[in-house]
């Protein structure tokens, strides 16, 4: 299963994102989840922390990846803590 991401991600987003994640993992229990992140064009510094939080507490026993996201966005997820989300 792979949940995409596009446009950019700030403050305000947050709360979608959790809901997006959660929803996606409740409603369909997939093994392995795939963040999609190749139509990300930004996300604020002041939240990739949140996202990367976001996920691991969401994971339960799904294996989730952000795959295919934009050099700066990895960058940005490795400074907080995500680098083992990264696929």
């Amino acid at each position: 299963m792979t949940l995409i991401l596009r446009g950019s991600v700030g403050r305000a987003d947050v709360g979608a994102l959790r809901s997006a994640l959660g929803d996606a993992l409740r409603l369909h229990r997939p093994e392995r989840l795939e963040v999609d992140m190749s139509g990300l064009l930004e996300i604020d510094p002041g939240v990739t922390g949140m996202v990367t939080a976001i996920i691991l507490d969401a994971s339960g026993g799904t294996f989730i990846r952000i795959v295919r996201a934009p050099t700066a966005v990895r960058h940005q997820l490795r400074l907080s803590g995500g680098d083992d989300l990264l696929g």
